[in-house]
């Protein structure tokens, strides 16, 4: 009885942990937000109307806009160039850099143009043989008589900005049917996701 009860409540746990997390993230933006806009808008109201005015969840609509208007910017190559002086001088700064260079790595981990780079999930023996890790094809190497080397990125979970690239022959890998995000989702999940690590032929699977 007691183990079930334990059992019940360890999965609701770990149902409403990421739920709980992503609202408070969330509520931490736009109570950010909020509490830097609101003087500026009781302030403009107040000249223009002559009554201070603020609409709640104002912070959240501003926000977005912002997001927006940042990926709009990122888009061009003007956009590109300012973001790029930005951060050379966030970098140049000691404490700051050390916060921003680890969540732009694990932003950049999951942006789309990083996935992109991982042609096919595969499967190959590390650290040692007998002992197997998920990793993912980056770029292959022919190497004349020597054949083909597969260069494998094989992340760390359950944060996979960091790993360990390795060469290996390409008749060492084993192929799995696996589309790529959900070979990310299998090692954020400490290997906890169900899925099935089917073998199968050479052939790119991006999705």
């Amino acid at each position: 009885m007691i183990t079930q009860i334990k059992k019940t409540f360890l999965t609701g746990f770990f149902v409403l942990i990421p739920i709980l997390v992503t609202i408070y993230i969330i509520y931490i933006i736009v109570s950010f937000t909020d509490t830097a806009i609101s003087p500026i808008m009781k302030n403009i109201t107040s000249n223009t109307i002559g009554k201070e005015l603020y609409i709640p969840g104002a912070g959240l609509i501003l926000f977005i806009i912002i997001t927006y208007l940042t990926g709009v910017l990122a888009s061009n190559f003007f956009g590109k160039r300012l973001l790029s002086h930005s951060e050379k001088m966030l970098k140049k700064i000691p404490f700051v850099k050390s916060i921003y260079s680890s969540v732009k790595d694990m932003t950049d981990a999951f942006s789309s143009d990083k996935t992109k780079s991982f042609k096919e999930v595969v499967m190959v023996d590390f650290p040692f043989k007998g002992r197997y890790a998920i990793g993912f094809i980056t770029n292959r190497i022919h190497n004349g008589e020597k054949g083909t080397l597969c260069s494998v990125f094989i992340p760390t979970t359950p944060n996979p900005t960091s790993g360990y690239l390795i060469m290996i022959p390409e008749e060492e890998v084993i192929f799995l049917g696996m589309h790529i995000d959900d070979a990310i989702k299998y090692i954020v999940s400490l290997g906890t996701l169900r899925v099935e690590l089917e073998w199968k032929e050479k052939s790119s699977f991006i999705s």
